[in-house]
């Protein structure tokens, strides 16, 4: 899932105009503009619906607090959307700056697997299990971006969210020779190629098993 993520970290030597090229190269590739642009649409017509509804007089408070509810998600979805497509260019021009610093990654990985369970309480996922999965010590200290990688990570786990109505998602992180793995799993169907597009142009990918690693 991340193939355009890591083929970008992997490449040295770029010169400013090489990064501007590839920057507008990746920006007008149709599939990725249609990505956008499908994703923008939907999240806004949901904004747009539910607004709407909540001027409505014959629904309930309690409706209206779910309308609310509705359009904060989507705008929060929104929000991640336009995040994981600037880091992409960003990544993809070569003009990407990391902000590492020495993080205890149990420390780390057990706070977002904590906000993941309040976030399945809150939004009322009575169907789904968490799994929490990983082979770390007491304390494990490594340089990290710790926003990227929250945020990669929590993109992840939301997507597992709405593609399982019921199941499991396991959340795991994993500690082997020098090198660590997030990943997340599902029970689920997995999510439609649109949602994909940012990140990687191979259609067999399924959402049903993800993962990014570090070393």
């Amino acid at each position: 899932m991340f193939e355009i993520l890591r083929s970008a970290f992997k490449e040295t030597g770029m010169t400013a105009a090489t990064g501007h090229e590839k920057l507008n190269k990746m920006i007008n590739r149709p599939n990725i503009l249609a990505g956008v642009s499908h994703e923008v649409r939907t999240q806004m017509n949901s904004i747009v619906a539910f607004s709407y509804l909540m001027n409505n007089e014959r629904f309930s408070d309690n409706e209206k607090r779910e309308f609310s509810e509705q359009i904060i998600s989507s705008c929060e979805q929104l929000i991640g959307l336009f995040e994981n497509f600037f880091d992409t260019a960003s990544l993809e021009s070569g003009s990407t700056r990391e902000n590492l610093r020495e993080t205890d990654i149990t420390r780390l990985f057990e706070s977002l697997t904590s906000e993941f369970r309040v976030f399945m309480r809150k939004k009322g996922h009575d169907n789904v299990v968490l799994i929490q999965e990983d082979n770390l010590p007491d304390k494990l200290m490594l340089k990290l971006d710790v926003a990227r990688i929250t945020r990669i990570i929590s993109n992840l786990f939301r997507d597992a969210l709405d593609s399982t109505s019921s199941g499991f998602i396991k959340v795991g992180c994993t500690y082997n020779d020098e090198t660590i793995t997030f990943y997340v799993k599902d029970s689920g169907q997995g999510f439609p190629r649109s949602s994909n597009l940012l990140l990687s142009d191979n259609p067999e990918i399924q959402h049903s098993e993800s993962q990014d690693t570090y070393s």
